[in-house]
């Protein structure tokens, strides 16, 4: 086969915020190392990539995390009464230009996408490829290609939209394009394996120890972009870890799993009793909120000696009947334990986070008001996360039914920055007053002072909240 040239991008960031914990485009790369091992040449253009060779020196922050170049851009029409700037985050674009110049005639374009509501990042991508290589076709795939299919088709300016595992539609795609009659009919791979290789410097890497979620949880849709819960041979995930250690000198690793703990004696325990065996001088990260249930004493043990520097926990909610919508993976003697474990084997409290979400459909200031406090009280930091409306999911419909949301809604008023669903008695303010009070509350932590007494101070927080 004639070797063919296949140009991969990670397109840039339009929102209110973003930063840069320890993001890949975990799915382009593995499309990337799947196409090589079929002949094809490929090449990356990650416009996320702060250490890029053609970006001056950036600043690295803690633990190889760090800002993104960002440039302000003019506010779409129906985000104007949202008072912040919004901007474009990622490499500018002449040095975006002077990376495509680098890079040989490409056969094809594959686009990668993100959040649903970052859309305009993709979109804004492939008009700029399509002004460089008119005749190339350009596909796209990605979380919103899967979950926004029909607005993606409409409106990214994509020849090609791919929904859902890209690795084999991705070669299926380009071998009738250059003719090469080959055919995979397996429905996906069963893991994902990034290419790394792409990046010249390479601070941190995503791990991926499982696909999926045994959980459905009425706000995520990992059921429906990762499938049935897999979990990886923990030897290879081993293998993985050592061989970015020792041949990339990588030192921050960051799972990205959703349920990272389930099974963990013959999985997450025997990872890192290896790591520990094997004394690599590594920092892990957990972006994804573990399961408190799930954490016992003797697994505790295992996270601090193998050097958890990130450790968030998912608390969500503090009312009992919404976490049945959560599976019950989750409650106050659970969490209370874990933290307890967690501070046994080493860690300090207020060094943990724990989400509690803001927004669900139903949910009351009283309810979110509750959850920080009940985190807090622990000793622990309260990591407030908006909901976000996702197409596909039990929420999504449920905002629906309520009439908080319209069906046919723009994906950018779905941003999780601006509290999307309309709900007089839950206005913007009041997402500013709550977000204040947690970072009133985690500042007191973090100067060795627990603001929260169960009793009196509760009222007060709730009465703050709700009169302003």
């Amino acid at each position: 086969m004639d070797q063919h040239n296949i140009l991969l991008i990670n397109p840039w960031i339009f929102d209110f915020a973003a930063y840069d914990f320890w993001i890949k485009p975990i799915g382009l790369l593995s499309i990337g190392h799947y196409l090589e091992q079929h002949g094809y040449r490929t090449h990356l253009i990650d416009c996320l990539d702060r250490f890029h060779p053609l970006i001056p020196k950036v600043k690295q922050k803690k633990f190889g995390t760090g800002k993104f170049i960002r440039t302000e851009v003019e506010k779409p029409a129906i985000l104007k009464h949202v008072p912040r700037k919004y901007c474009r985050y990622g490499m500018p674009v002449p040095i975006f230009s002077a990376a495509l110049d680098q890079v040989p005639r490409p056969t094809a374009i594959l686009v990668t996408s993100g959040m649903t509501y970052w859309y305009q990042g993709p979109q804004f991508a492939i008009r700029l490829l399509r002004e460089k290589f008119p005749k190339t076709p350009i596909v796209l795939g990605g979380i919103y290609a899967t979950l926004c299919y029909e607005h993606a088709v409409r409106h990214s300016g994509a020849d090609i939209v791919i929904k859902g595992p890209g690795e084999i539609a991705a070669l299926n795609l380009i071998d009738d394009l250059t003719e090469n009659h080959r055919t995979i009919n397996a429905p996906s791979v069963p893991f994902p394996i990034p290419a790394y290789h792409y990046y010249r410097k390479l601070v941190s890497i995503p791990v991926i120890t499982s696909m999926g979620c045994p959980y459905r949880c009425s706000f995520c849709a990992s059921h429906l972009l990762s499938g049935t819960f897999r979990q990886r041979n923990p030897h290879d995930v081993i293998e993985e870890i050592e061989f970015y250690y020792r041949r990339r000198h990588v030192r921050h690793f960051a799972f990205y799993d959703d349920a990272l703990l389930m099974n963990h004696e013959q999985h997450l325990s025997v990872i890192l009793d290896a790591v520990i065996e094997k004394k690599l001088k590594v920092d892990f990260h957990t972006p994804n909120g573990m399961h408190a249930k799930q954490i016992t004493p003797d697994l505790a043990e295992r996270i601090y000696r193998a050097n958890f520097r990130t450790i968030r926990l998912s608390y969500e909610t503090a009312n009992p009947l919404r976490r049945s919508d959560i599976g019950n993976k989750v409650d106050d003697e659970a969490l209370a334990n874990a933290l307890d474990y967690l501070e046994h084997a080493g860690f300090q409290r207020k060094a943990i986070e724990t989400y509690v979400i803001m927004g669900l459909p139903g949910q009351t200031i009283d309810e979110v008001v509750e959850g920080l406090l009940f985190v807090v009280s622990l000793g622990a930091k309260a990591k407030l996360t908006s909901f976000s409306p996702i197409p596909g999911t039990m929420d999504w419909d449920r905002a629906i039914r309520l009439g908080n949301m319209d069906p046919e809604i723009d994906p950018l008023l779905t941003n999780n920055s601006i509290f999307p669903l309309h709900r007089p008695e839950f206005p913007y303010e009041m997402f500013q007053k709550i977000r204040n009070l947690s970072k009133v509350l985690n500042y007191g932590l973090d100067h060795g002072i627990n603001l929260f007494d169960r009793s009196r101070l509760a009222q007060i927080a709730a009465n703050y909240i709700r009169k302003g």
